[in-house]
């Protein structure tokens, strides 16, 4: 689905990207943040977010991401998704940090952005005020992270769910028959997902499938992590 030309929200902490106040959390494009120095004992946690285009006639080129806490913006950036590799950053969950305390990653897919002719493949830049019309749906996800380890959560960036074939339900990890599907012979999972997208509480293309796999590109997979744990590294 295509979305309306947005205004980009001003960035309040530009600082954050490289160290989130009360070092709460790191961000870095492209590579793994180093741990900074620290008196308490433990390891930090990271999750590293790899930003994965869908092969598609209308393959996105660029993509926003937006980290919340709660109702803060910890970090928003813009990253340039050409070139061969899946881009990627990490984020850092310093020692002694509960793993537990839960973020939300919002991703937004774009055929192009303005400014990004001056970043290298995988490479952040500066988001521009006026956003075009986005790819694809708005991919989101709450998740925490795994206490002293590093995890790896993937986006299927330019993903459709539930608009050609799909019901687009929960459980319904291809999408089946649509408007005879009742939901209830589907594996008990009722799939009464809308026309177009995904139903409330599930995302597309991004997290895990019910059987711990991940989130295949146009699938519709729950929007909250029980656990960054269940995650491949």
């Amino acid at each position: 689905m295509q979305g309306a030309a947005r205004e980009t929200p001003r960035p309040r902490r530009r600082a954050a990207l490289a160290l989130v106040v009360g070092s709460l959390l790191s961000v870095t494009a492209g590579m793994l943040v180093s741990a900074c120095g620290s008196d308490v004992t433990g390891d930090p946690s990271y999750l590293l977010v790899e930003l994965a285009p869908v092969e598609s006639p209308a393959k996105p080129g660029a993509a926003r991401v937006v980290v919340t806490k709660g109702t803060a913006e910890i970090a928003a950036l813009c990253v340039n998704l050409a070139g061969d590799n899946p881009a990627s950053f990490v984020l850092k969950r310093d020692a002694g940090k509960p793993a537990t305390d839960r973020i939300n990653i919002e991703v937004l897919s774009f055929a192009t952005l303005k400014g990004q002719e001056n970043a290298g493949p995988g490479k952040e830049f500066a988001c521009p005020p006026t956003l075009p019309p986005t790819l694809g749906d708005v991919q989101t996800i709450d998740v925490d992270f795994c206490e002293g380890q590093t995890r790896k959560l993937v986006f299927q960036v330019g993903s459709v769910c539930g608009c050609e074939d799909a019901d687009a339900g929960p459980g319904d990890d291809a999408g089946d028959a649509g408007e005879s599907d009742a939901g209830e012979s589907d594996g008990g999972d009722v799939d009464a997902g809308p026309s177009c997208g995904c139903a409330p509480g599930f995302s597309c293309g991004v997290g895990l499938t019910t059987t711990g796999a991940t989130c295949a590109p146009s699938t519709c997979c729950g929007a909250k992590l029980s656990s960054a744990c269940a995650l491949g590294s």
